[in-house]
């Protein structure tokens, strides 16, 4: 696809899950990691969403939104090598088509951290076949899904991958080491460019690209040493796999959550907020402002951008709403200076498995009682319908004051 087309609306409206963080029931690496005692807990049931999802798709119609982004399960639909479960692949194009009758389109993520068991016990990305085996499975998930599905995210968040699992060691598959590391980048890059072309050979009107992850970097301190690697830690965590992918991608996806201060003498380890500041439940500082700084420095191609990802984990609605007014706030400014941005995906639809965190953060604009399964709408997601509803065919965007 080359140009917005009429059929397209001028805004995607969106909130975002992943597969293992709602569906439950999962068999993958990170199961293993769980039953091994990583993280802090189990994903067991997660919010049972595989049995679930059409109360869950009433939200999104209820909530006003016209876009989606959700995430196939690799380890579901090719549970041994080769072998496709059709009952899976079933299943996952009856929600794309369901979400098409309720006027929502899908943006499908193919890869969202974890991995089918042989392929973690052959190495995981690190084996020379991974790309292989990748494209195979991206292949079977775009001829099921045909023409329902015209957005498509290969790989979340390739950096956070990196550094979670092969060099801080806190996520699947807990290694370390910095040549790995950047042979893994390395990796990721080629295995991404090799489906971006499967994507396009088999659907060539589809958009595909990639969730960067994108951190806004400031010195500790207003020394020379600070501000050199701040510009360091933002060249190698923003702007180095961007640039490596290069136009091997036909949007430009943002996942954008908080800033973070770099100080010299903890390298390419930086410091997560000041004291003081205003910070989610998990320590995150919120700081929109961020957004556009970020976007600003990014070498986008001349490429649309989606911001992809977008939340706060906190049990406080009034924050939520203030973090999500801020940061859509900030959208309709960078709008303003040229930048095309096309899409906002509120991370997330659901409370969710927060991976290492276990069930203690709540992202969600629909609760979710883990006991019972209940779900409940929260204040801040009302708030987001009315700025949805204020918004209706406008580019740019505004947040209605009051």
């Amino acid at each position: 696809m080359a140009a917005w087309s009429g059929y397209w609306p001028p805004f995607l409206w969106g909130a975002a899950t992943s597969s293992h963080q709602i569906e439950g029931g999962q068999n993958n690496d990170w199961t293993d990691f769980e039953d091994q005692g990583g993280g802090r807990g189990r994903s067991g049931l997660a919010a049972d969403h595989w049995h679930r999802w059409r109360e869950d798709f009433s939200y999104l119609r209820t909530l006003g939104l016209n876009s989606y982004r959700l995430s196939l399960e690799w380890s579901r639909i090719e549970p041994t090598p080769g072998h496709f479960d059709r009952s899976v692949l079933d299943h996952y194009r009856t929600m794309t088509d369901s979400l098409l009758d309720l006027g929502i389109i899908p943006l499908v993520t193919l890869h969202h951290f974890t991995l089918p068991h042989w392929v973690k016990e052959k190495g995981g990305f690190l084996n020379r076949h991974a790309s292989e085996w990748f494209v195979r499975y991206v292949k079977t998930a775009v001829d099921c899904l045909g023409d329902r599905v015209n957005f498509y995210v290969t790989i979340n968040e390739p950096m956070v991958l990196v550094v979670m699992g092969y060099l801080m060691a806190l996520w699947p598959p807990e290694k370390r080491g910095f040549g790995r590391a950047l042979y893994l980048i390395n990796r990721l890059s080629a295995i991404h460019r090799d489906a971006y072309a499967a994507i396009k050979g088999a659907h060539q009107k589809a958009w595909v690209g990639l969730a960067h992850h994108v951190i806004a970097f400031h010195p500790f301190t207003d020394t020379i040493a600070d501000r050199l690697t701040g510009r360091v830690l933002h060249y190698l965590m923003n702007q180095r796999f961007m640039k490596m992918v290069g136009e091997a991608q036909d949007f430009i996806g943002i996942n954008y959550y908080t800033r973070q201060y770099a100080h010299w003498s903890r390298g390419l380890h930086p410091i997560q907020n000041k004291p003081g500041q205003l910070v989610s439940d998990l320590g995150w500082e919120v700081y929109p402002r961020g957004l556009l700084e970020v976007l600003k420095s990014l070498p986008t191609f001349n490429k649309p951008i989606f911001i992809t990802e977008n939340g706060i984990a906190t049990r406080n609605e009034a924050l939520r709403t203030t973090y999500l007014a801020g940061h859509l706030n900030v959208i309709g400014q960078a709008q303003r200076l040229g930048l095309d941005i096309r899409g906002y995906f509120h991370w997330s639809l659901l409370d969710n498995f927060e991976w290492a965190e276990g069930y203690s953060p709540r992202f969600g604009l629909v609760g979710v009682d883990y006991a019972t399964q209940k779900r409940t709408i929260k204040n801040s997601a009302l708030i987001y319908r009315d700025i949805i509803r204020a918004n209706q065919g406008q580019y740019p965007i505004t947040v209605p004051s009051g």
